[in-house]
């Protein structure tokens, strides 16, 4: 197994779901960073050897830097869910 972890933010959605059990038989640790650490943890793949499971919000930048920190690489499966809230990398961005 590969020693530094692959990081998959949106692991709950469907692509993250799916992507999850790949990597993981590729041989990849996998680190899974959600809000709800209760959803990661329902998932078939979340008791298989070289799951890490992070509870963080991509929009708290500790936690965000907590879940990357070691990390070769992060995929970056998050969309907005809500109707009519802006995207999170606009929040607060000054730009509205």
């Amino acid at each position: 197994m590969k020693s530094e972890p692959v990081l998959v933010l949106g692991a709950t959605g469907y692509v993250g779901g799916r992507l999850v059990p790949r990597l993981l038989e590729a041989g990849c640790r996998v680190r899974v960073m959600g809000r709800s650490e209760a959803k990661l943890t329902s998932r078939p793949w979340a008791c298989r050897p070289g799951i890490e499971i992070a509870q963080g919000d991509v929009l708290d930048v500790v936690s965000l830097h907590r879940a990357v920190s070691g990390c070769r690489a992060a995929y970056y499966l998050v969309h907005a869910m809500g109707e009519g809230e802006p995207e999170p990398w606009k929040r607060n961005s000054g730009s509205d």
